[in-house]
């Protein structure tokens, strides 16, 4: 799903949205389009590399899921690091128990977030990690 993006508007924020069961990212991506972000979302790695590197000027985000088949979520993130070290990653999962969610808060700079999400806060959060370190 990629929403409509006009140059001549005020730069909406862009989200990279990366999660393999395309209700909940149909779902999400809907959400977060209605909080006022245009989303383009993947149901893969080499989808989200793929559309990462078509649309990279406007991107601000990437939101992907820890837990899918094929290249993890975890590598995903570092790869996209590796495209562009100042993107904002952040993680996604409805499968990780407390204890691993802690291990890779405390290993990762990387946030995550848990499902089920609430669209209103995570865009929240996430314009909050874009803004500059003296407004936030």
């Amino acid at each position: 799903m990629t929403t409509q993006y006009d140059d001549d508007r005020i730069h909406l924020p862009g989200l990279l949205l990366v999660d393999p069961d395309p209700v909940v990212r149909g779902a999400l991506a809907r959400e977060m389009e209605a909080q006022g972000w245009c989303v383009w979302a993947a149901a893969d790695a080499a989808a989200a590399v793929e559309t990462y590197n078509r649309y990279r000027d406007r991107i601000d985000v990437a939101l992907v899921d820890l837990q899918f088949p094929g290249l993890q979520g975890g590598r995903l993130l570092a790869e996209l690091g590796q495209l562009d070290p100042d993107l904002t990653r952040c993680a996604m999962s409805g499968g990780v128990s407390a204890y691993t969610a802690s291990a890779f808060r405390r290993v990762s700079e990387t946030p995550l977030f848990t499902k089920p999400l609430n669209a209103r806060s995570l865009a929240f959060d996430l314009s909050q990690m874009m803004a500059p370190p003296d407004r936030r």
